[in-house]
């Protein structure tokens, strides 16, 4: 067990300490130390599904503006599982113009035209070319239905591609 786990280990047993003392020692009425008990206990699960995001499991976060690829992982859609599919991308931030840190795993709901494009990705990366990508709001043509599954929210498109070569002429 790592030194970081322990302590928020020790900090949970503590917590749980201090509500137990509180709520033996108070007055309070039994439904305020129902709510007490069932407020931590959310608590617990609440900081471990942010504690998740942070030890690098891939997470539901936007994408940056601007990245560095450097691998990914699709998992298509399953029909008989009902698995709508994930893609998963390992990315640096290049968004800040700061040098680059980490790269971060996100996950993004499965698509047909990213799936292609990151195999193409993929192929140039063992071929030595540096793959970059970029966030584009996709626009609504007038008359295009909106898309229900996501109540009308706006979908954004990744765009994957090359770092121009520098030995390359420009056309």
């Amino acid at each position: 067990m790592s030194e970081s786990v322990l302590l928020i280990l020790l900090a949970y047993v503590a917590l749980a300490a201090l509500v137990a003392a509180a709520l033996i020692a108070s007055n309070f009425h039994s439904l305020i130390r129902l709510f007490i008990v069932v407020f931590a206990t959310a608590l617990y699960f609440v900081s471990y599904q942010a504690w998740q995001s942070v030890q690098g499991w891939p997470a539901w976060i936007e994408v940056p503006e601007r990245f560095l690829l450097h691998a990914s992982v699709v998992d298509e859609p399953d029909k008989t599982t009902g698995s709508p599919g994930t893609i998963t991308i390992w990315a640096t931030d290049l968004s800040s113009g700061e040098p680059a840190h980490d790269p971060r795993a996100y996950k993004l709901e499965y698509s047909k035209v990213l799936h292609t494009d990151l195999e193409e990705a993929l192929r140039n990366m063992r071929n030595g070319i540096i793959q970059l990508g970029r966030r584009a709001a996709v626009t609504r043509k007038p008359g295009q239905p909106l898309d229900f599954t996501r109540m009308g929210e706006q979908r954004e498109k990744i765009e994957i591609y090359s770092l121009p070569d520098p030995a390359l002429p420009e056309k």
